[in-house]
């Protein structure tokens, strides 16, 4: 499992959070999104990069640690 945290420049409104499976969307003070959950693997990781590209968003930040066991 990989605890993910992706911040995007913009706004996403939260209704989206169903669209990036288990990432929970939030707003930042500044004028970026941040997505964090836990994804079962990079693919995953991948996965939602590759939805927020096809939103035309900036990444700003990608940060993942696996979960040691």
């Amino acid at each position: 499992m990989y605890h993910t945290e992706i911040h995007v420049k913009g706004k996403i409104n939260t209704n989206w959070s169903d669209w990036f499976g288990e990432m929970q969307v939030r707003d930042s003070l500044t004028d970026e999104t941040i997505l964090y959950g836990t994804l079962p693997d990079m693919a995953a990781v991948y996965g939602v990069i590759s939805r927020l590209g096809s939103l035309v968003l900036q990444l700003v930040s990608v940060s993942c640690s696996e979960e040691s066991d």
